[in-house]
């Protein structure tokens, strides 16, 4: 249930719905809306993820000597 969804994760779903119902979307290009930017997200999150991974693994967190 959307219970077990992360609260980051319902905040956006909670802002995406409420924007979609400022402007006044219909429901199916709402849902299509909260689809994207929810893709998106979690595409760059991946990204953003994989390029930390390296990052950490790869001692490019260590201070550059001076």
């Amino acid at each position: 249930m959307d219970d077990k969804k992360p609260k980051w994760h319902m905040e956006l779903i909670r802002a995406i719905n409420g924007f979609a119902e400022e402007i006044g979307l219909d429901e199916s290009t709402s849902d299509r809306m909260r689809d994207f930017i929810l893709s998106t997200a979690k595409s760059q999150y991946m990204a953003g993820n994989r390029a930390g991974i390296y990052w950490a693994r790869n001692g490019k967190n260590k201070a550059v000597g001076a």
